[in-house]
């Protein structure tokens, strides 16, 4: 299974036409299919799969709501096992929705443009969830670290580490790790533009101003 790309109802078929050793179709496997949302909403979702014994293969489809990178598992039990895994993007369909904001005098184009969410028609976040991790974190630069992390637990939960037909290898765990630091990086320099306390350090001591004249014996 390959990557492609989709657009927001486009319906996503699977064909995957299971055989043994000797090359033979082997029907009657059980064969399910989850789906792996982008971070927005998130969580899984399953596939409608079918037996189609006419082009000797098994269909998996499912019709996608939401934009971003979604991983797809099949797993087949019964009189054959295995288990494949791909992804695919789907684009957000310009037709209908309102546009997303990427103006950088704004403070939505200001996060979109710290966590590179540019793509009108692949955004991973609208306007609203980009508005909320703002409410939540109260500064830019931690509502794009924040934007950053949700995306970062989303790779390191849909790609994993996949290798399609063709040869094309993600690993989502160092996509992941490579996110978090630049998510980490964002927040200590939003810490030391509002002077965080803790990046400074004051001690208080007593202080005798007649301690230079006293004589010890």
């Amino acid at each position: 299974m390959a990557l492609e790309t989709y657009w927001v109802d486009k319906l996503v078929v699977v064909d995957w036409p299971i055989r043994d050793p000797e090359g033979t179709w082997v029907p009657g496997v059980t064969v399910t299919g989850t789906v792996t949302l982008p971070p927005a909403p998130g969580g899984t979702t399953p596939m409608v799969v079918a037996e189609v014994p006419a082009e000797q293969l098994y269909r998996a489809t499912y019709n996608p709501i939401v934009a971003g990178t979604h991983a797809v598992r099949l797993v087949a039990t019964g009189v054959a096992d295995g288990a494949e895994e791909a992804t695919f993007v789907v684009r957000r369909s310009l037709v209908g929705l309102p546009p997303i904001t990427v103006d950088p005098t704004t403070d939505i184009g200001k996060i979109r443009l710290l966590a590179t969410d540019l793509a009108e028609d692949d955004a991973v976040f609208e306007d609203g969830q980009i508005s909320a991790f703002l409410a939540i974190e109260g500064n830019v630069k931690r509502a794009a670290a924040l934007a950053i992390e949700t995306i970062a637990t989303s790779e390191a939960l849909v790609s994993k580490v996949l290798t399609t037909s063709d040869g094309l290898t993600t690993d989502g765990a160092k996509l992941a790790d490579s996110l978090m630091k630049r998510a980490k990086a964002l927040r200590d320099q939003a810490d030391v533009e509002a002077g965080d306390p803790d990046d400074y350090g004051i001690e208080i001591v007593d202080f005798d101003q007649y301690a230079a004249y006293r004589t010890y014996l």
